[in-house]
């Protein structure tokens, strides 16, 4: 790219990049960064490339020094784009005060209507034990998409709180926003933290009826709530049935 001057055209430089990330190689990473510094005036695009690229890393911090350089060197401001990966950055470092300072910056950018900066500010709240704010968020968005509602969901029963999230999944079929898998995942945890055997035959109707694909993951959250509520035909009749199974499914059934 060097000798044929495509590193002089942040876009193509930026798809190079985006490749890179993408590799299972940890070397392309540190790859992506060289062609980065080849650039020699990368546009927003370009930066938030890079942005998203470290904070879907193994080590998100870099994505918030990147940042850092964006707004010192980008003539352009951040934009929704950029965001989204800066905060799902905080939620994995689980930095409360860092995501919260983007919050401050979304309001004031005039983003804090964007779904999908909502949405990871959900997470971020959640993630980092904040619910009380993550639902008021939740409640912000005008929009709200299936990851919108999956957030709070699984925020709810991820904490514990089963009747919460068993509510919140009513109001989103009232709603008439199909679930997917995802949502089933959570739902079903929280039908078997409330060991209620009957709620969970009634989800798994629902599940067969809306022909919700069952993933692994969905029918091992079967399994235990079927195992915990004392239903270990039931538990038996789905394990038989399942085309793929893993050790989670094995342990489950002993």
């Amino acid at each position: 790219m060097l000798r044929i001057g495509l590193f002089f055209d942040p876009y193509s430089a930026s798809k190079l990049i985006t490749v890179s990330t993408l590799s299972p190689f940890s070397t392309s990473l540190d790859y992506a960064r060289k062609v980065f510094d080849q650039i020699p005036q990368p546009n927003l695009y370009t930066w938030n490339t890079l942005i998203r690229a470290y904070a879907s890393s193994s080590d998100p911090i870099h994505s918030l020094s990147i940042f850092t350089q964006m707004l010192h060197h980008c003539p352009e401001p951040p934009n929704k784009f950029s965001f989204p990966f800066l905060i799902k950055a905080a939620s994995e470092l689980s930095d409360l005060f860092v995501g919260q300072s983007f919050h401050g910056m979304v309001v004031k950018m005039s983003l804090d209507m964007d779904v999908f900066v909502l949405n990871s500010l959900v997470h971020f709240y959640a993630t980092c034990g904040e619910l009380g704010q993550a639902y008021k968020v939740f409640l912000m968005i005008p929009k709200k998409d299936v990851v919108s509602w999956n957030s709070m969901i699984t925020a709810f029963a991820q904490a514990d709180f089963a009747e919460e999230a068993l509510e919140l999944f009513q109001r989103m079929q009232g709603e008439s926003m199909m679930p997917n898998d995802v949502t089933m995942v959570s739902v079903i945890s929280a039908c078997t933290k409330k060991l209620n055997l009957k709620l969970g035959r009634w989800v798994h109707s629902f599940i067969e009826k809306n022909e919700i694909r069952m993933s692994l993951i969905l029918s091992n959250a079967m399994l235990d709530m079927y195992t915990k509520c004392g239903s270990l035909e039931e538990a038996k009749k789905l394990f038989d049935k399942m085309p793929e199974k893993d050790v989670v499914s094995l342990t489950t059934m002993l």
